[in-house]
């Protein structure tokens, strides 16, 4: 017998047409100023049941009323029926709607040749426990492993597991200064790159030198020389980074390896700690088994508040602003960022779309949903891929927009600008063409009162093969009114969820069918099925198969639709897609 969910899952009929969809309304003004930060008890469990009125908050001194309090957990993208992850639907830079984002930095120079297990060890514990909304990535000082953020956790598990130390069986004071300077200007890098994503830092050392005063070296008439030290490690040099760490989003966590050396250096213990002390890090020495300090680090990070409040017009002058924040409940530890920059009342990005592509800072005042679908190109040594994105506000408009394509070195290699009629669909349509490989798609966007956006989404450029078929990915939309197809990045309302998928090089006489159905894991049994309309494409080995289902009564979550591709009754492929069913 059919479940109650499965009954909701009637299967419906629709009608393919030009993917389209009604033109964009104007955006509301913006709110007021957002600050996240974390709360805890005295166990150090998160507490999940904060109220606005619990929360005292100064900037530069003066007490502000916490206007709103909104509770955000990570790994959003799992299914609400309780199976197991699904990839993302869609990338989106809205605040608590992505995981979490970790960057790990693994001094590999202070850990010696063979001590490298309690990081392997931690690293595979993180991994295997991450969500498929969380993003991680791997950098090293010397940039042996440098891995942006991304939803790969197995690449960077593997990639530290063939990691192998490299610190000297003795290390002299200036090799240590040397390392730490390149340690330094890696947590610098690391910060300025998070732009306004939440993001948890963690560093991997077996120590850092402590800053010292200058020394001059007596006798020396060239002031670039005047230094007795080949890299001076300074107090400033420090307190640049506790600013840096200051203006962002980021939670930092300081893994000290006491074991990592041969030798271990109590200087050295003392030079991490000062780093823990000007960033606001939390400082955990590893001795033994690492799985009660990674547990705590992720408990830690699996949620987080967003206050907003109202600022003054003094407020707005782009300058680091003094936070203080405590809770008025008894036992209640508040963990958040001690600066917070507001940029001035009519500070605009000043950016175009274009520009946006081109740097790596992220923008979050417009938020952005995007995804991106591949099929065949004209040329065989060329995959189509068409982005689609909007703004998540129902009333955005997006007045400009540009789509970029970056190869895994970061260099930009496609582009594709908006003209005005792009912009009258919701969501936009973007077609761009691009070799097979692994890219990051850039979507960048302004709105009409000047807000900009960007959301990066990560994708491989291939075209799912179905010998002696190609197929297309499977797009998801809805029936607009009137009839037609119109795609869809989030179901809400919708009443029903149609999957469209393309077939290519059917053979003459061939016999194409294609079975949709939704399951809420990749391999989990189907809640319903349904039969798809297969007709003619714009070639004679084309075909274009779409079916659908009623959504209408599916809880919210994230479900996976899946199209099993036959030729003349024999399974040859397959393709699926998330499918994410927001609150109405």
């Amino acid at each position: 017998m059919k479940s109650a969910r499965s009954r909701a899952l009637a299967a419906s009929t629709a009608v393919l047409a030009i993917l389209a969809a009604a033109p964009s309304a104007q955006a509301p003004k913006a709110g007021g100023v957002k600050i996240d930060f974390r709360a805890f008890g005295d166990d150090g469990v998160p507490i999940g049941d904060l109220k606005a009125e619990e929360i005292a908050l100064k900037v530069n001194g003066k007490a502000r009323t916490v206007q709103s309090l909104s509770l955000f957990r990570v790994n959003s993208g799992e299914p609400a029926t309780g199976g197991g992850p699904l990839p993302p639907a869609y990338a989106t830079n809205a605040v608590g709607v992505n995981g979490r984002t970790i960057h790990l930095l693994i001094d590999d120079d202070s850990i010696s040749p063979g001590r490298e297990v309690q990081v392997r060890e931690a690293v595979r514990l993180i991994t295997s426990e991450l969500g498929p909304s969380d993003r991680i990535g791997v950098l090293t000082p010397q940039g042996q492993l440098n891995m942006r953020p991304g939803a790969e956790p197995t690449k960077v598990r593997l990639a530290i597991d063939a990691l192998t130390g490299r610190a000297p069986t003795t290390e002299t004071e200036s090799d240590a200064q040397c390392r730490t300077t390149r340690v330094l200007a890696a947590v610098g890098s690391m910060l300025a790159i998070t732009g306004g994503t939440p993001t948890t830092i963690v560093i991997f050392s077996g120590g850092m030198s402590p800053p010292k005063v200058k020394q001059i070296a007596i006798g020396s008439l060239n002031s670039a020389q005047a230094t007795n030290d080949v890299c001076p490690v300074l107090p400033e040099d420090f307190q640049n980074i506790g600013n840096l760490a200051a203006a962002s989003r980021a939670d930092l966590y300081l893994f000290h390896l006491t074991e990592g050396m041969v030798n271990r250096s109590t200087t050295q213990d003392a030079g991490f700690e000062s780093l823990a002390g000007v960033t606001g890090a939390e400082f955990i020495r590893l001795s033994g088994s690492v799985q009660p300090s990674v547990s705590r680090l992720l408990r830690e990070t699996g949620a987080y508040y967003v206050a907003t409040f109202d600022p003054d017009a003094s407020d707005r002058s782009g300058q680091p602003l003094r936070v203080e924040m405590r809770s008025t409940r008894d036992k209640v530890k508040v963990r958040a960022r001690p600066a917070i920059e507001i940029p001035k009342a009519t500070a605009k990005s000043g950016m175009s779309p274009k520009d946006m592509l081109r740097v790596p800072a992220s923008h979050y005042d417009l938020p952005l949903r995007a995804a991106a679908y591949a099929s065949p190109g004209q040329s065989g040594d060329e995959v189509r891929l068409v982005a689609l994105f909007e703004g998540i506000e129902p009333a955005a408009s997006i007045a400009a927009a540009s789509v970029g394509l970056f190869d895994e070195k970061g260099t930009l290699k496609k582009q594709w600008s908006a003209e005005k009629g792009d912009l009258a669909k919701r969501p936009v349509l973007a077609a761009l063409t691009a070799p097979p490989g692994v890219y990051r798609m850039r979507v960048a966007a302004v709105d009409a009162s000047g807000r900009a956006g960007t959301a990066d989404y990560e994708l491989k450029a291939e075209v799912p093969r179905a010998d002696p078929l190609k197929l297309s990915a499977l797009v998801l939309g809805t029936q607009q009114q009137g009839g037609g197809f119109a795609p869809r990045l989030d179901f809400a309302n919708e009443a029903v969820a149609i999957g469209m998928v393309e077939i290519y090089g059917v053979p003459t006489g061939g016999d194409v069918s294609v079975m949709l159905d939704v399951a809420t894991t990749a391999d989990g049994t189907a809640l319903a099925t349904a039969q798809t309309t297969v007709t003619p494409g714009r070639t004679e080995d084309m075909r274009i198969a779409f079916g659908g289902f009623s959504v209408a009564s599916l809880e919210p979550g994230d479900y996976l639709m899946r199209a099993v591709v036959s030729l003349n009754g024999k399974p040859v492929g397959r393709v699926v897609r998330t499918l994410r069913k927001s609150p109405g």
